[in-house]
């Protein structure tokens, strides 16, 4: 049997019995993903609903309108749902910053505005910052199994890997490695972001997006002047300014495709 609950074909079947045994797999798998999808929304709202501070599987499961046990069927514990629900949050993540710089064609000026388009963020949604919950919910995973987040986070770091390496080809010489670069510009990005969404535990001025963008691009010597950054930030395509958080269009939306 497989896992989806359809018999694999018989050795020696014929060609229509493959047909239908893998119509039938087909089948199994959308449902599969389908149902798991729908927890996922759950999931997500809730965690909007209570900034990420309150979530029980007995909640997601009520919200969903299925059992425990259904719950159980598509997810092995409470932690396999989190990581799920962050996993997704993760790729609508990618998909909203590479939406933000799809206008602008310059290397260099599309990692400048990766970078603020990120830091803008927390201002386009009205009650919590970039994902209160969504923040809370990172904290809680890493804490855990930080090998599972990196893994989930690879969409977002492979949009800033790719937009670091772009850039870094036309520095001469690059003053770090393609690698280096992406956690240094990334570390930088998620201390901003959770000092913007939790408060500023350094009792400085935080810089704002332009600082941010300013600074990460003269550490990977590629310096330009403030109003460059400003002019790049201007040309920016922030889909956000209707207040929804990644949790929220998470929920609403579901899982990104493709």
């Amino acid at each position: 049997m497989s896992a989806g609950g359809a018999a694999e074909p018989p050795s020696g079947a014929t060609d229509w019995e493959r047909r239908v045994v893998g119509r039938s797999l087909d089948d199994a798998r959308r449902r599969s993903i389908d149902r798991g999808a729908r927890l996922i929304r759950a999931a997500a709202t809730v965690l909007e609903r209570t900034n990420g501070e309150s979530l029980t599987v007995q909640d997601v499961a009520d919200e969903a309108g299925q059992s425990l046990r259904t719950l159980y069927q598509y997810f092995s514990s409470k932690d396999d749902l989190l990581l799920a629900v962050f996993e997704e949050a993760m790729r609508t993540y990618a998909t909203l910053i590479r939406g933000a710089i799809a206008e602008l064609t310059d290397p260099v000026e599309r990692l400048s505005g990766a970078v603020i388009a990120a830091a803008r963020m927390p201002a386009l949604h009205r009650r919590s910052g970039v994902d209160r919950g969504l923040s809370h919910l990172r904290l809680q995973l890493t804490q855990a199994e930080p090998e599972l987040v990196a893994r989930s986070q690879e969409p977002v770091t492979a949009v800033y890997r790719e937009l670091v390496a772009a850039a870094l080809a036309s520095a001469d010489p690059p003053v770090v490695d393609v690698e280096v670069g992406t956690y240094l510009l990334s570390a930088l990005r998620q201390s901003v972001i959770l000092s913007l969404t939790w408060g500023n535990e350094y009792g400085t001025d935080l810089p704002d997006a332009i600082d941010l963008s300013c600074f990460s691009l003269a550490g990977l010597g590629l310096a330009r002047p403030r109003r460059w950054h400003e002019a790049v930030d201007a040309r920016l395509e922030l889909s956000g300014a209707d207040g929804r958080s990644i949790l929220r269009r998470l929920a609403k939306a579901g899982p990104v495709r493709g």
